[in-house]
């Protein structure tokens, strides 16, 4: 049997891509910053214990899925002026004009996250200096659905657990 230490992971950040899209334009987001160029968060926990004060115990479960994408550009990213046009255009137009879906691909792994309908939600803090700086773009996602994956093939284990879960195995991953 194969063992963790025998599967050998890749992982490229070359390779995740952002893509922005709705009816009237469609872009691909480029010059992220280095290190942490990519933020996922989900606004509301997906269950949450409640203790009462008999110590009795809860759950509560949220089907809402927004979520907040942070996108790390180098100021010199010309997605930067994209991102900028497309807020300048959804305060104007004060409507569903400009809100547009979401897709963030890692396409060396098994990361996939999709939201249909999304907006800018904060533009970035600016400054200059005598280097590079950042430029952290937030965007609104209505309801992210998604799944968080590895980037290696599956142990057999792994693999049977998989299955044992109802999931699916895309055979680019079988042990």
């Amino acid at each position: 049997m194969s063992s963790m230490t025998e599967i050998l992971s890749t992982y490229s950040p070359e390779d995740v891509v952002v893509v922005l899209a709705n009816g009237s334009f469609s872009h691909v987001i480029n010059g992220y910053a280095d290190g942490t160029f990519i933020g996922i968060s989900r606004e509301v926990p997906a269950s949450t214990l409640y203790v009462g004060s008999d110590l009795s115990n809860a759950r509560v479960i949220r089907a809402n899925k927004a979520s907040t994408v942070t996108l790390s550009l180098h100021q010199a990213s010309e997605s930067n002026d994209v991102l900028s046009q497309l807020l300048a255009n959804d305060e104007v137009s004060r409507d569903n004009t400009w809100v547009f879906s979401l897709t963030i691909k890692d396409n060396t792994g098994r990361s996939l996250y999709f939201s249909p309908q999304a907006f800018i939600s904060i533009e970035p803090d600016r400054s200059f200096s005598t280097g590079i700086e950042n430029r952290d773009w937030g965007i609104q996602c209505v309801s992210l659905q998604g799944t968080t994956g590895g980037n290696g093939k599956f142990s057999p284990s792994t693999a049977d657990s998989i299955g044992q879960l109802g999931g699916q195995l895309d055979q680019r991953w079988a042990p």
